[in-house]
């Protein structure tokens, strides 16, 4: 089955001549109605957690530098920061207990002048047939991560094809690089 959603080629928001005439016209159409919206706030929602609001603070300023995220799109930026949250704790719990569960029992020896078993401490011990229920979390968060990311152009590929290229580039793109390429005869 085909992924719809990512198959195909990038979406671009240029403007410049370089890109088709309708796509150019829905481009422009779709930035000013990107500028009518709300900007997004910069504090962190109040129910985010110590790495929730960590993560808020640091995106939300670059986000809005890009041009590309506004209030609209809280509610997956708040995701996105609360299972942060979720993925650090899973994987402090994973750092601490293993990635598989584990379990003490008593750690017994023989008394040689009586000869019977006796409790002299406690040992740890690991159940390999069974993970650590915080692992699968942290799995489970790292995939959606990965899918909120695109969504909110928070990986390379994502952000490419939002980003509207310079003046500069535009220009640079313009000469014609054929030319240089010697086919063995002049063109």
């Amino acid at each position: 089955m085909v992924n719809k959603r990512n198959s195909g080629r990038k979406r671009t928001t240029s403007t410049d001549e370089s890109v088709r005439a309708d796509q150019r016209e829905r481009n422009l159409e779709f930035q000013e109605k990107q500028s009518e919206l709300t900007e997004l706030q910069d504090n962190p929602p109040r129910h985010l957690d110590g790495y929730g609001v960590t993560l808020w603070r640091k995106l939300v300023p670059e986000l809005k530098r890009l041009g590309t995220i506004k209030q609209i799109d809280t509610v997956n930026l708040e995701a996105f920061c609360s299972l942060y949250g979720t993925y650090r704790m899973a994987e402090k719990d994973v750092q601490k207990n293993g990635i598989f569960v584990s379990f003490e029992v008593d750690k017994k020896e023989i008394d040689e002048e009586t000869g019977e078993e006796v409790v002299v401490g406690k040992e740890t011990r690991y159940d390999r047939s069974k993970k650590n229920p915080a692992y699968s979390i942290m799995n489970d968060s790292i995939k959606t991560l990965k899918s909120l990311a695109v969504d909110l152009g928070l990986s390379f590929d994502a952000r490419s094809g939002q980003l509207v290229p310079s003046e500069i580039n535009v220009a640079e793109n313009k000469k014609d690089d054929l030319r240089l390429v010697k086919f063995g005869a002049d063109i």
